[in-house]
């Protein structure tokens, strides 16, 4: 299991490593198509479709599973300080058991828009005639490895709580001690 949750925090690192990139390039891009427009007259013409339409889903999926696995997204935890760590972790095996399904279902509906978009060749008409499929691949790609870190912390998680290892810890409660420690995303 911890050979699995390492592999996992690989993709996610590297995932995040493309977003940030990504990141970089799109204010290059903006900042350098700001100055082309109103300096030059001549703005870019395929900047605004790469932008939204490939970079923005980038910078979206390819961060959604290591925000979860770094607890660096929003979570209703006002029960958290009133409870126990064992019945925190009944809400954390809860909480991935609910939302896996959900992003497995977003993941393989995205996945089949792509397919579909790859054999029917659809392309957005514009500067550049932009491939849909390519784009529309991204969501999957960072769905199901959402899912798949959900599915392996619930496991983790039913682990604990069966008297086994504590194969990952607890989200830290905000405003607390090991809140403020962890605050740091790396």
């Amino acid at each position: 299991m911890s050979a699995l949750l390492a592999v996992i925090a690989r993709a996610e690192a590297l995932l995040a490593t493309i977003a940030s990139v990504v990141l970089g390039a799109t204010m290059a891009i903006v900042a350098t198509d700001v100055v082309m427009r109103y300096g030059f007259n001549h703005p870019f013409g395929w900047s605004y479709d790469l932008v939204s339409l490939y970079f923005t889903l980038v910078l979206f999926y390819f961060c959604l599973s290591r925000a979860f696995s770094a607890h660096a997204h929003v979570a209703v935890d006002i029960l958290h300080y009133y409870v126990s760590a064992r019945t925190r972790r009944v809400f954390a095996l809860i909480s991935c058991t609910l939302s896996a399904p959900l992003f497995a279902i977003i993941a393989a509906v995205t996945f089949q828009r792509a397919v579909d978009a790859f054999a029917r060749h659809d392309i957005i008409e514009g500067a550049i005639e932009w491939p849909t499929w390519a784009y529309l691949a991204l969501a999957p790609l960072g769905t199901a490895l959402l899912t798949l870190r959900l599915l392996v912390d619930a496991t983790a998680h039913a682990v604990a709580l069966s008297g086994g290892p504590e194969l990952i810890p607890l989200p830290p409660l905000a405003r607390s001690d090991e809140g403020l420690e962890g605050a740091s995303f790396e």
